[in-house]
C-alpha cells in the first residue's frame, strides 16, 4: 500500500524552495502548536486552500458533493468562474497567502479558460498546486498544465467517462502521469469487485501513478445512506486485501466511515480553508454547505473573524471534547478519523 510518506516525497519535490519558506514555516507552526477552539491567525493560518474555480461541469454525477450548486445555467455563471485576477484577489488575503497546498476544484476545472495561467501564478508564489478533473478535456490541456508547473492531477473515473479515458490515458500519462480515483459505493463493491480489479489493472498498465478509492459520502442532490461503507464491512475488508495482494503499492485507501464510538482526529476545520471565486466560504471538505450570516464572505470579513466563524468554533469544540459526539455532518464523513498531514 502506498504510504503518506510517498505523498510527502512527491509533493515536496514540487515546492519552489525560496517562495515556499513562509508556507513551510506556517505548516511547522501548525504542527507544533496545540489545536484550540478559537484560533488566531497570529498563531498560524490554514495550510490547504480549496478554491471552487467553476460551478460548471460537463458531467452530472448523482453523488458529486457540488451537484447541488453546479450547472445553474444563464449569464450568471461567468461571475462564479475563476480568472487570474479573481485568484490573485483571493490569495492576497492572509487566510490564503501561506497555504502550502492549493486544490483547484469544480465543477470541472478544465472548463476554465485561465486555468494554466492560474496554475503558473500559484506555482510562482510557492504553492503546491493540485487539480481534480473528469479528464474529458485533459488530452488537449495536459501539455499546457505541465508547462504551467502543475504539481499533481487527479482524474476521477466514472462509467460516463471510462471509454474516453481508456482511449486517452496512455497518451496523457506519457506527457504527465496522473493519479486516478474511484468513488466506492457499497452496491458496486458487493456486486462487481472483480470488475473494479480489472479496471485498476488497466490504470496501472496505462501508466497512472496510483488509484485512490474514495469512500462514498451521502451528499449531493440524492444522498443514499445505504451506500455507506463502514470500517467493519467484511466485503470491504476482503476487497482491500485482494487489491493490495494483486496490485501491491498501487492503491490508496482513505479511512472508511466509522461506527461509534468515534475517533475524532479530523483537522479540516483548522487546516483547510475553502471558497468560491465570489468569496463565499466553505465549512469543510465534507459538506456542500457554506458559512452563513456575518463574517462568512472572504471579501467582506476580517480574517480572524472569518477563521473563527461561529459554525467553525462550534465544530472545533465538539471535535476537541472527548466527552461528546462529533458534529452531525462528521458522522457520515470518512475523514473523521483521519489525522490529516
Amino acid at each position: 500500500m502506498k504510504s503518506k510518506l510517498d505523498y510527502y516525497v512527491e509533493m515536496g519535490g514540487k515546492i519552489h524552495p525560496l517562495h515556499a519558506i513562509p508556507k513551510v514555516w506556517n505548516y511547522v507552526k501548525y504542527r507544533a502548536l496545540a489545536k484550540t477552539v478559537h484560533t488566531s491567525i497570529r498563531r498560524y493560518t490554514p495550510q490547504i486552500a480549496s478554491v471552487l474555480v467553476t460551478k460548471r461541469c460537463n458531467l452530472n454525477c448523482e453523488y458529486c458533493f457540488v451537484r447541488n450548486i453546479i450547472n445553474r445555467h444563464g449569464a450568471a455563471w461567468r461571475e462564479d468562474e475563476a480568472t487570474l485576477t479573481k485568484i490573485q484577489r483571493i490569495f492576497s488575503n492572509p487566510l490564503f497567502d501561506n497555504c502550502l497546498l492549493v486544490d483547484l476544484q469544480g465543477g470541472e476545472p478544465l472548463l476554465v479558460d485561465d486555468l494554466e495561467a492560474i496554475v503558473s501564478y500559484l506555482v510562482g508564489r510557492g504553492h503546491i498546486v493540485n487539480t481534480s478533473t473528469n479528464g474529458l478535456l485533459l488530452a488537449e490541456r495536459i501539455a499546457g498544465l505541465k508547462r504551467a508547473g502543475i504539481s499533481r492531477i487527479n482524474v476521477s473515473l466514472y462509467d460516463t467517462n471510462q471509454a474516453l479515458l481508456e482511449r486517452d490515458l496512455s497518451q496523457i500519462n506519457h506527457i504527465f502521469p496522473v493519479h486516478m480515483s474511484i468513488v466506492l459505493l457499497r452496491s458496486r463493491l458487493e456486486s462487481d469487485s472483480s470488475g473494479l480489479l480489472r479496471t485498476a489493472q488497466f490504470l496501472l498498465t496505462a501508466g497512472c501513478r496510483s488509484l485512490r478509492f474514495w469512500m462514498y459520502r451521502p451528499l449531493g442532490a440524492d444522498p443514499r445512506a445505504h451506500e455507506i461503507i463502514d470500517d467493519a464491512l467484511p466485503a470491504y475488508l476482503e476487497f482491500r486485501r485482494r487489491m493490495d495482494q494483486v496490485l501491491p503499492g498501487f492503491c490508496l485507501w482513505p479511512a472508511a466511515i466509522q461506527k461509534p464510538p468515534f475517533q475524532k482526529r479530523c483537522p479540516q476545520v483548522w487546516q483547510r480553508i475553502g471558497c468560491d471565486v465570489t468569496g463565499n466560504m466553505a465549512i469543510c471538505c465534507g459538506t456542500d454547505m457554506t458559512l452563513q450570516g456575518a463574517d462568512s464572505n472572504l471579501f467582506d470579513s476580517a480574517p480572524d473573524a472569518l477563521f473563527n466563524h461561529p459554525t467553525l468554533v462550534a465544530m472545533r469544540k465538539r471535535l476537541l471534547d472527548p466527552e461528546i459526539d462529533p458534529p452531525d455532518i462528521c458522522k457520515t464523513c470518512n475523514l473523521l478519523g483521519e489525522p490529516g498531514w
